[in-house]
């Protein structure tokens, strides 16, 4: 039962039950979707709906592909301190994308995007996905000197370790964790 809810999940389910039938006899109007609301079921549209043996299939071996591309990004360091930075990175972040791509099919598409893009997540969700942008811009942009791209490397994949990790705590519990650890 829901917290707060003293009927709980059994009223808020016949209240839905009865905005629907309501909407269904004419006596309460459908709410327009926005843009964003009209995306998300194109979007969700062309998603078939998975087993859960489907979903546990396809997040085992997203799972496995990037665990793989992560062992091989590691293996290529020698070449991103020697200022060959492109194989690192993109079996790096190949690696990363194949993690998220992994933890849609668990809990799909939808679910995970509403989780990613939470308040408590928000920001943690922006940092990740901008490292992951920028991590590529610095390996791949000519204007960088190579010592400072080295660096500017490591301190994106460090901040999309803290991105990752930031899912892990709950949200005040992670801001405890990065006052401790800068301490």
């Amino acid at each position: 039962p829901e917290r707060g809810n003293k009927g709980g999940w059994m009223t808020s389910s016949m209240s839905a039950s009865f905005k629907g039938f309501k909407r269904a006899v004419g006596l309460e109007e459908e709410k327009p979707k926005t843009a964003a609301e009209e995306m998300e079921d194109a979007l969700c549209g062309m998603c078939p709906e998975l087993t859960y043996k489907q979903r546990v299939g396809g997040y085992v071996t997203c799972f496995f592909v990037s665990f793989c591309l992560s062992i091989g990004s590691f293996t290529r360091l020698v070449q991103l301190v020697k200022g060959n930075p492109a194989p690192f990175v993109v079996f790096y972040t190949l690696g990363n994308v194949m993690a998220i791509l992994g933890s849609l099919f668990l809990s799909g598409p939808r679910t995970q995007c509403k989780k990613m893009w939470d308040k408590t997540r928000r920001i943690a969700t922006f940092v990740y996905f901008a490292t992951i942008f920028f991590t590529l811009f610095v390996a791949f942009y000519d204007g960088i000197p190579p010592g400072g791209r080295v660096g500017l490397i490591i301190m994106c994949i460090f901040f999309q370790w803290l991105g990752r990790l930031k899912k892990k705590f709950p949200p005040d519990g992670f801001f405890f964790f990065l006052f401790y650890f800068y301490i």
